[in-house]
């Protein structure tokens, strides 16, 4: 059954999966404290609609499995506990109310004010991948933990919109959801009398650095915050989205069939095209789509399932229109959602590994010098060979010591 009408209600990795590179994840989660317990929030709230604790880490067991796990560079910025909590907010989709859901990472003890961290998650499939389900953590609690009040958005089709189908790299609802979040956050920390100073950072990889950028290019055009943006790190994103496809299909092979499928299936739900999945897919895979992105699956679970090979996944007609450009529709909507062509107020750093098997590495190359071409402050940053997932923690290694050379309550 497909996750619900995209109507009604390429990336390249999942969410930063820290259970690959932290071996005492499971001592941390067995210590952590969870509650189901709901406080409904006061109606003087425009955003926050409710929140409840997810779950709490001790500063000792952060450092602890930071050491072990490989990353000393770590332990000196770890500095509080946290606690996680889920919260519920509103938020507009296609002109509609929608209850969307994320979390809101606290570090405890900060004697004043903090700065506030806007944190975007990559690609995920499954709904229990979701930041306000998923037991695991995704990397930016560390930053939490050295006084950051740290959001993240489940994003629509998790979460509590499970039942919608994924905005895939939409700019408005991504952007719309990412700001509402923020929003809803400093409502929450009104109500716990935590005082947040005036600096905002923004900070995603892979999906998660489309979102960034996304979010920058709204907030830079109608600051409906109370924070200044003060810096802003993307990574692996895929922002000249038409450039990032025609790389990709023009592979002839590409090992992780699931984005394909979401990206194709998201745009034509999304968009309206309501073309049968065989206009763009081979059959058997063409009426499995739905139910492969339904929810239930992990990406690597999908691709177990798709073939490799372009030619026998795709239809060919498809590819040949997408060849020669004649398919204007799914075309145009890739330019209309990209993100590389305008040009940022704010210091901006975009993020990219020479390895990198999805994204390549020229769409991030090609965004920082248009951007530059406009007189903007922006710098393009290598992280390396490694390939896209693993590179995840190469950029964090970067970005949180950048971070902290800016914050001002120090």
């Amino acid at each position: 059954m497909v996750k619900g009408s995209v109507k009604s209600a390429m990336e390249s990795f999942r969410p930063i999966d820290f259970k690959q590179y932290f071996l005492l994840l499971p001592l941390l989660l067995f210590l952590a404290c969870s509650t189901d317990s709901e406080s409904p929030e006061p109606d003087v709230n425009q955003y926050l609609v409710e929140s409840s604790l997810k779950s709490e880490f001790n500063q000792d067991l952060i450092k602890t499995f930071i050491t072990i796990s490989g990353f000393p560079e770590f332990v000196d910025l770890v500095k509080h506990d946290i606690e996680i909590y889920k919260l519920k907010y509103k938020t507009m989709v296609d002109g509609e109310e929608v209850i969307a859901s994320g979390v809101i990472s606290l570090p405890a003890g900060v004697p004043g004010p903090m700065p506030y961290l806007s944190a975007h998650r990559g690609t995920i499939f499954s709904d229990a991948e979701a930041p306000s389900e998923n037991p695991l953590v995704y990397g930016f609690e560390v930053i939490a933990s050295s006084g950051y009040a740290t959001v993240m958005a489940d994003m629509i089709g998790f979460g509590n919109t499970k039942d919608m189908g994924q905005y895939y790299y939409n700019q408005q609802t991504n952007s719309r959801v990412t700001i509402d979040l923020i929003k809803a956050g400093e409502e929450f920390l009104k109500e716990k009398d935590i005082l947040l100073n005036d600096q905002l950072f923004l900070f995603g990889y892979s999906q998660g650095g489309y979102t960034t950028l996304a979010t920058q290019m709204e907030l830079e055009k109608d600051a409906s915050v109370e924070q200044e943006i003060v810096a802003v790190a993307a990574g692996a994103g895929a922002y000249n989205i038409e450039f990032v496809m025609e790389d990709v299909l023009s592979r002839g092979v590409f090992t992780s069939p699931s984005f394909l499928s979401l990206m194709v299936y998201s745009y034509n739900e999304v968009n309206g095209f309501d073309k049968p999945m065989d206009y763009y897919f081979q059959e058997p895979y063409a009426s499995e789509i739905p139910g492969l992105l339904d929810g239930s699956k992990s990406s690597g679970e999908i691709n177990e399932l798709l073939p490799d090979k372009l030619d026998e996944y795709f239809n060919l007609d498809f590819l040949e229109r997408m060849s020669n450009g004649t398919e204007t529709e799914f075309i145009n909507a890739l330019n209309a959602n990209s993100v590389h062509n305008w040009f940022p107020q704010t210091e901006t750093r975009l993020y990219h590994s020479s390895g990198d098997q999805y994204i390549p590495i020229e769409d991030s190359k090609n965004t920082a010098e248009l951007m530059q071409d406009g007189g903007s402050d922006v710098s393009f940053v290598l992280i390396g060979d490694g390939d896209h997932s693993e590179s995840a923690i190469a950029m964090l290694t970067k970005v949180v010591p950048w971070f902290e050379s800016l914050r001002t309550d120090l």
